[in-house]
């Protein structure tokens, strides 16, 4: 790409608000590049609680009304929230589907603690009215039979304390990281240039108005440059990194909040049911099936981005074995049950008083702070992202002119070429066709052997997360890759080391049950 090159926008983030805001600007006329200075999808758009929830979090557990009342300014930015959850929930899922599957999730009530049934019917009520004739949440109040007749819930502490249980239905991303692929490759389709493993090491303005990024290719070491007309930062957690490393003196507008899950193997009466309560301080605390395993969580904590990612720590997970335990009693999960483990930093907007961010979602224009064209997007959220590329796009078209004419959005899942009969590659009930692999490594921005394994194709966070098969897969798209066999040696190596530091796999094993 030469150094003269110059876009309508320029998009620096590749996860799911940056893939989303690509393929919105791309298709109203505007020339865009997206940078992302690792793979797209591996910061926290792959390290998410995978729901596209209706938004009942935004009215409870821990919230009263009473603290709504007091802050007007919380209460109307919680029921936009649960507005947009509502109808981007109908609006993927229905133009989706085979990106989503439906979860049966239940809700423990309590006498003289946590959420009434009143409380519970008035929230499931006010969600409905945010979004009329879009998918029925199918909410229930569970009679004493039925509650009897569902062998999970027995595990339920202080079972003479229970008031009862409320059913709903939510809906889980089929893999979220496919997701943010499939955006991006839509948004190539449309003309944006899209890259990855290109990190921005500079914003600055020109005389002329435009702004220069400074690039870094980190598969070569070479640099580059590109300009633009509008910068958009959506960057998530790193947005404010990307401001100080450019010299720009824009305000803190993030704070990271880091999320610790881990995966287990439960019984087989929690197959296909997931939990969703709270834990005595009030804190969430979610039980969610994935295949055939379940993942629980979270463990938030205020934390600023590192470069080198997330990872669970030890103290975190003995904390979230604790909080299983306090809800399941009988259970008594401990270390040796964790078959892996993640943690990933979720971006928040930053708000005096609030340590923990506050979960408003908004579009800052640094106009006003000396930075004409440059906008940055806080708060963004894997389950509307549809929503912030649609108003990045809006607040562009408010600045500046596109290109070229506007043409018709793309959201469709990437579907890949007939494999006939041809050889495939199994593990943990994962099936992909060799055919699959070969097209993904070369017509979909693959660079290392993690890219194709969690982010083209499921591998990754199957039970044994691909590590029985990685050698395999490696071989079979060799050719392609231009790798030698010591270079697929190496590529298998770094996978396995990437396994042991991010996700814990291989810490432990020797305790786990069999």
């Amino acid at each position: 790409m030469a150094g003269k090159d110059l876009f309508d926008v320029a998009v620096i983030g590749g996860g799911i608000t940056g893939a989303s805001a690509a393929n919105h600007l791309a298709a109203a006329g505007f020339s865009t590049v997206l940078l992302e200075r690792s793979d797209f999808a591996s910061g926290t758009s792959s390290r998410s609680s995978r729901l596209q929830h209706c938004g009942l979090t935004y009215f409870s557990p821990g919230r009263s009304i009473w603290n709504f009342l007091r802050n007007p300014r919380t209460a109307i930015e919680h029921l936009e929230l649960a507005r947009r959850a509502m109808r981007d929930r109908s609006r993927f899922v229905t133009a989706t589907p085979g990106r989503t599957r439906a979860i049966r999730f239940y809700m423990p009530l309590y006498r003289h603690e946590g959420v009434p049934l009143w409380k519970a019917r008035l929230g499931f009520g006010l969600l409905a009215a945010l979004d009329p004739g879009g998918l029925p949440l199918e909410f229930k109040a569970m009679s004493a039979d039925e509650i009897a007749t569902t062998p999970a819930l027995a595990h339920l502490r202080d079972g003479q304390a229970l008031s009862g249980v409320i059913r709903f239905t939510e809906y889980q991303f089929d893999w979220p990281e496919r997701i943010c692929v499939d955006t991006i490759l839509n948004a190539s389709d449309l003309g944006a240039t899209v890259r990855n493993y290109t990190g921005v090491t500079s914003v600055s303005r020109l005389p002329d108005g435009h702004w220069r990024l400074d690039l870094l290719d980190h598969r070569t070491q070479t640099t580059d440059t590109v300009e633009a007309r509008t910068v958009v930062n959506a960057a998530g957690a790193w947005v404010d990194d990307i401001a100080g490393m450019s010299g720009l003196s824009l305000p803190k507008i993030n704070q990271g909040l880091k999320g610790t899950n881990v995966a287990v193997r439960l019984p087989p009466e929690f197959r296909g049911i997931a939990i969703e309560t709270s834990l005595a301080n009030g804190d969430p605390f979610y039980v969610i099936p994935w295949r055939d395993l379940h993942y629980f969580g979270p463990r938030d904590q205020p934390h600023e981005p590192e470069p080198a990612g997330f990872r669970a720590d030890e103290d975190t997970i003995a904390g979230l074995l604790e909080d299983f335990n306090s809800v399941f009693p009988d259970m008594l999960l401990s270390r040796k049950d964790v078959l892996y483990s993640w943690a990933g930093v979720r971006p928040r907007t930053a708000r005096a008083g609030q340590p923990d961010g506050c979960e408003a979602v908004l579009l800052h224009d640094m106009a006003g702070q000396g930075a004409p064209g440059y906008l940055v997007y806080t708060g963004g959220l894997l389950m509307t992202h549809r929503n912030a590329g649609a108003s990045i796009a809006k607040a562009v078209t408010g600045r500046i002119q596109p290109s070229h004419r506007a043409r018709p959005i793309s959201h469709a899942a990437r579907q890949f070429p007939d494999a006939g009969s041809g050889r495939t590659i199994s593990t943990d009930g994962e099936t992909v066709p060799l055919a699959h692999l070969r097209f993904a490594a070369e017509h979909e921005h693959v660079v290392n052997l993690d890219d194709l394994m969690f982010r083209r194709v499921p591998f990754g966070w199957s039970e044994g997360m691909g590590l029985d098969i990685a050698e395999t897969v490696a071989d079979g798209i060799s050719d392609i890759m231009g790798w030698s066999p010591a270079q697929v040696g190496q590529q298998v190596q770094q996978y396995r080391a990437r396994i042991a530091r991010d996700f814990g796999v291989g810490n432990h094993a020797s305790d786990r049950r069999s």
